[in-house]
């Protein structure tokens, strides 16, 4: 082969690597695009789900991070989430729906009503922060009540359970519930959990089910458990995180509380000591092993430096929020939200607990009477800073007042008449995002099922609501009391459909 041979056959081989170099080019490129546009293709999957379903991906603040966490999705619970953020983190004004009564029936009467001091008999109505009624991602509805039973500390306990599209109530199960009414959550799953004190002997009871009430799995959760009364509170969140909070008697004060991790399956018992008891507790579990809880200072008046008086010596007049940032290394955060010194000697219910809820964006909604404003107030503690407190003018009973966002984050609060014959809702103004610009009330009428005004024999509405499993929705359901009778009610939020 002479040179000039030579050089053709070189540069025909450089000329093939180079074809061949950037063939192998347009191939990596090409695979990098179709992994764009597969990763593209993802994220539209999940946010049409999101969108379509009212479940996916959604952001939390908690209180006193410093980041915001994803909140991994419930698996098998379209109803369990809900997108009401901005991209900036902070909600969006929404218009307000027009609520309708869409359901009012009788689940029982056969509560227990009456209230005996001089034998501990504590009525069925007894505990705003009771969670008493929970809805599956189907539809099927189950609420507890306490009636009568052998003795005042052994108290029965009754489950009851509404299929879809029935307006009747069918007994589920029932057992030894101890001395007060109990609590009933639903998970990410719709397993159902109760949680009982037979007996009154401190001992922690948990029933599980997981085929809608056919049949409960008893366990006992161990722990240093006080044998009184225990004025019980309990929380879940979306992924099925649990705490269950006893409080004890008096200076100094007490949290006992255990915590199940659905990673582990198993419970933890804690403690934390108070100065003076705070009790009536609700309770939230956190996304980042974090706990949050707020309960009003329940003590005698003598604890606290004010003179005794005859009968009723307890006083009611401090609320305070806590948080826990780490539940297995548990040291508790206390945010005074608010305390008033009594102007007279017979003066209890001063500062009154009425609810607490939790918002889209982590924050933290106390809603609590002040007796001598002779208002409802709403504070709001964002991550561990008290932000607001402010008056809700126009609610007739004080100390019956809730508060609920809807699926598009809206604020409505709502609260029973004086009367007993109607339910009042306040919706938030189309510029309010945090329930504090309320328009003039939407009144329901419920005369056919009237309730009191008396918050220990007439409980409070109660309602489907994420501290108890439920997610966000358009339609709420929820339970009162008139004495003997408990009663079940449906509103919707949004019945002009905006």
């Amino acid at each position: 082969m002479n040179v000039q041979s030579k050089k053709v056959v070189w540069i025909s081989l450089l000329i093939l690597i180079l074809i061949a170099a950037s063939g192998t080019t347009y191939v990596q490129h090409l695979s990098i695009k179709q992994q764009r546009k597969a990763v593209s293709l993802s994220i539209q999957k999940i946010t049409a789900t999101h969108d379509s379903n009212a479940q996916g991906i959604s952001v939390q603040r908690l209180p006193q991070a410093a980041h915001v966490s994803v909140v991994k999705p419930a698996a098998k619970r379209s109803s369990k989430a809900s997108s009401v953020t901005s991209s900036t983190g902070y909600i969006t004004p929404t218009s307000p729906g027009l609520p309708a009564l869409d359901a009012l029936d009788r689940v029982t009467g056969q509560a227990a009503s009456e209230q005996d001091q001089g034998q501990d008999y504590i009525p069925n109505g007894w505990g705003s922060h009771k969670n008493r009624i929970v809805r599956t991602s189907g539809g099927d509805l189950f609420t507890v009540f306490v009636g009568d039973g052998a003795a005042s500390t052994d108290r029965t306990w009754h489950m009851m359970h509404q299929a879809p599209g029935s307006s009747s109530w069918v007994e589920m199960a029932s057992g030894d519930a101890g001395q007060e009414p109990i609590n009933i959550l639903v998970g990410p799953h719709d397993e159902l959990y109760i949680f009982t004190w037979p007996g009154t002997k401190g001992q922690l009871m948990e029933y599980e089910s997981t085929d809608l009430g056919q049949h409960f799995i008893s366990s006992q959760i161990d722990g240093t458990w006080d044998t009184s009364q225990g004025y019980t509170g309990s929380g879940i969140n979306a992924v099925g995180d649990i705490v269950v909070v006893q409080t004890g008697h008096d200076v100094p004060g007490i949290f006992r509380w255990a915590y199940y991790s659905p990673a582990s399956g198993k419970w933890s018992y804690h403690e934390n000591t108070l100065d003076v008891r705070h009790t009536y507790t609700y309770v939230f579990p956190g996304y980042n092993n974090d706990l949050t809880l707020v309960a009003m200072r329940d003590a005698l008046r003598s604890e606290l430096g004010y003179p005794s008086v005859p009968n009723f010596n307890y006083i009611f007049n401090e609320i305070s929020y806590y948080y826990i940032a780490n539940v297995n290394q548990p040291v508790l955060q206390s945010v005074q939200v608010a305390e008033v010194p009594p102007g007279a000697d017979n003066e209890v219910d001063i500062t009154y607990l009425t609810d607490v809820y939790m918002d889209t964006q982590g924050r933290t909604h106390v809603l609590y009477t002040n007796y001598y404003a002779g208002e409802t107030y709403h504070a709001i503690v964002d991550h561990g800073i008290l932000i607001k407190n402010v008056p809700v003018t126009g609610i007739d009973s004080t100390h019956k007042a809730r508060i609920i966002q809807d699926a598009l984050g809206h604020f409505y609060i709502l609260a029973t008449s004086a009367s007993g014959l109607s339910i009042n809702l306040y919706p938030g103004i189309a510029q309010d995002t945090d329930g504090t610009q309320l328009q003039s009330p939407v009144s329901l009428d419920i005369s056919k099922y009237p309730t009191c005004d008396d918050y220990d024999l007439c409980n409070n509405p109660t309602l489907t609501v994420p501290r108890a499993g439920d997610a966000l929705s358009n339609t709420i359901d929820g339970v009162y009391g008139n004495y003997g009778a408990e009663i079940h009610f449906r509103i919707n939020l949004r019945s002009n459909g905006s």
